[in-house]
Formats: C-alpha cells, structure tokens, sequence
C-alpha cells in the first residue's frame, strides 16, 4: 500500500505543479497549433472582410436594363423552339392532333423569333404526326 500511495502522491503533485504553471503536455500543444492551423487553412479568405460587406446594391434601375438585355428575341425564339419540338416530339406519341398542332404554331412562332432550325424541325415533325395519323387511323 505504501508504495501505491506513493505513486498516487507523485502523480497529483505532478498535476499540481502543471496546474499551478499554467503548463501543459507538449503533446497537447501540438495538438491545438495542429487544429489551428488547419482552420485556419480551411476558413474561406476574404469571406468576412468589411469590404466586401460594404459594396452597394445596383440600383433597380440598372438590374431591369440588365434583365432585359439578357433577354432578347433571339432567346426567346430559341425557349419557343424548344417548347415546339418537345410539343411535336410528343405529339409522335399521344394526342397527335392537339400536340402537333401545338407544336406546329409555336414552331411558326420560333422561327419568326429567329430560331430557324428549332422551329422549321418542330413544324415538321408536327406535320408528319398529323399526316400519319389521318393516314393510319382509318385501320385502327
């Protein structure tokens, strides 16, 4: 038992005095430097500096200008084409008569946006929906 109390004895008093010295294992103190460091590494640069909090907001003026030269005829030409040959895509399939129509006029509509071969595509592909509808539906 002497000898446990000994032991005992010894490692408080080595608790102590760390305590006491405000010391800690250097085992630790690498761990945190390590743990900083890598935060540090990790952390974004730039993401909370007071410059980049403090910019100005465009005015709304100059957002609508920017929005409507982003959005022009020939963009919207190409939106319309791609609705026509997705309708007229559709139209091989199901409902060839509503759909290829649909697809036929908004294929009109693209390619008088300037979305030629979108449009010229849909209004074919619609047209021969149709044709082969009105001609193999006779035997069905």
């Amino acid at each position: 038992m002497d000898e446990m109390d000994k032991q005992n004895n010894e490692l408080e008093n080595e608790a102590n005095l760390l305590a006491n010295e405000g010391e800690y294992p250097e085992d630790n103190l690498a761990d945190t430097d390590y743990n900083m460091e890598t935060a540090s590494e990790v952390a974004a640069p730039g993401i909370g500096n007071r410059s980049n909090l403090a910019e100005p907001e465009r005015e709304e003026e100059e957002q609508d200008a920017t929005m409507e030269a982003n959005v022009n005829d020939e963009s919207m030409g190409k939106g319309l084409g791609i609705t026509a040959l997705i309708l007229s895509i559709c139209s091989l399939f199901f409902l060839p008569v509503i759909t290829g129509g649909a697809g036929i006029v908004l294929g009109i509509f693209a390619a008088r946006k300037g979305a030629n071969a979108l449009g010229y595509w849909s209004i074919g592909l619609g047209a021969f929906s149709i044709a082969m509808t009105v001609i193999f539906a006779p035997f069905f």
